[in-house]
């Protein structure tokens, strides 16, 4: 495989496994190298660059609890100082989309390849994830820029508050998790993973306009009967199977200590001879050397076939519920089980699944709803970017 491709994969690894943190790249010049040879639209990344120096005196600042937040503007052309310099992929109705908000979730795992990858083979790997991932940014911001079109001045002003209110909240919860106590010293710990409080307030400011555009946008109009509800059950039975199962407790005792295993089996019978006997939950988080003794030696549902020891198996589908079973001895320890509750093979009730099966039809008639308005904002937008976006056709000229 190509060092390109290897790297790549690192990459997106190390990026799955970090998850959308919401922390990015520093945004002055986060990377080096030509930009990339596509081209697409008729506006320029220059031309948006210079709308934003010609903006920027107009951007509304307000103070809350040390955090210069930026309210809500008319576009994204109003922009905090700290995101000068960051270079413009895109341009979305003439709203920036800057190369540190796609890299942002790779950011610890770029740190890494810079160190390691020659410049050009690093500069590959940062056209292709901002190729793969510029679509769904695109749709981020048409959302996010048609909610500042729809607002009037008080509804944005509602909003601002509402959005400073969920990011000071986020923050909070930010600075407990890097284990500091001031905004500074919260803005120097995202520094130095790549990223800044600028990023962050404009990457969530983003996010929640978006949030807010479907929300106000899509509504759920499906109006589903019990028979709806019934009709799809039916249809679907199979996905409400029920294997044969059986719910259990065990006490282990190992046998790498001989004498101590005996010791334990002469409290485990006296605890079961008394009158009345002794819990055996009890007895399991006493005496168990089981993985589950903490938690009253209970196995939660396990399904028919899933056991490795197939004697076990068996007995588990067979004792009386309740009863403890007779000591099973093997060279490597003894155990004895329980069993809590067992059901047969059939289909969970209707009953017990409506409301799932009503949330996953609203879910569904939603997420048909969302796709076609993003399809009508997409049908009117004027995108340009010097990367292939995928599933966009530029309009002819």
């Amino acid at each position: 495989m190509r060092l390109t491709q290897i790297l790549l994969t690192v990459l997106l690894a190390i990026a799955g496994c970090k998850g959308d943190s919401g922390l990015g790249p520093k945004v002055d010049n986060p990377v080096a190298g030509p930009p990339p040879p596509r081209r697409i639209g008729t506006q320029s990344s220059q031309q948006t660059s210079q709308l934003a120096n010609e903006e920027r005196d107009a951007t509304k600042r307000s103070k809350s609890n040390g955090i210069e937040f930026v309210g809500l503007a008319e576009s994204d052309a109003d922009l905090p100082k700290e995101l000068e310099g960051n270079r413009v992929v895109a341009t979305v109705n003439g709203a920036p989309i800057f190369e540190a908000e796609i890299l942002e979730r790779y950011a610890e795992g770029l740190a890494k390849m810079r160190e390691q990858a020659p410049p050009d083979q690093y500069r590959k790997q940062i056209d292709q994830l901002i190729e793969r991932d510029l679509r769904a940014h695109v749709e981020r911001k048409l959302l996010s820029e048609a909610t500042r079109k729809s607002l009037k001045k008080d509804q944005q002003t509602q909003l601002d508050n509402f959005v400073k209110k969920q990011l000071q909240e986020q923050l909070e919860e930010m600075k407990k998790a890097m284990g500091v106590t001031s905004t500074a010293e919260l803005d120097r710990e995202l520094q130095k993973k790549g990223t800044s409080l600028a990023m962050i307030e404009y990457q969530f400011r983003n996010r929640t306009l978006a949030q807010q555009f479907i929300a106000g946008k899509v509504k759920n109009n499906q109006k589903l009967s019990r028979q709806d509800l019934f009709a799809y059950y039916q249809k679907h039975l199979k996905d409400f199977e029920v294997k044969r199962r059986v719910k259990w407790q065990q006490i282990l005792i190992s046998r790498s200590d001989e004498v101590q295993a005996r010791a334990k089996l002469r409290i485990l019978s006296d605890g079961l001879q008394q009158k009345p006997p002794r819990d055996f939950g009890e007895l399991a988080v006493n005496l168990s050397d089981g993985p589950t003794a903490e938690n009253k030696g209970i196995y939660d549902w396990t399904n028919a076939g899933s056991l490795a020891d197939e004697k076990l198996e068996a007995l588990l589908f067979k004792l009386p519920i309740g009863e403890p079973s007779d000591l099973i001895e093997s060279s490597r320890n003894f155990q004895m089980v329980r069993v809590l509750e067992r059901q047969e093979a059939g289909h969970t009730p209707f009953d017990e699944v409506q409301d799932q099966i009503r949330n996953k039809l609203q879910d569904t008639d939603q997420q048909d709803e969302i796709t076609k308005l993003i399809d009508e904002l997409w049908a009117t937008a004027t995108i340009d970017s010097e990367y292939d976006i995928q599933g966009y056709e530029p309009p002819s000229s």
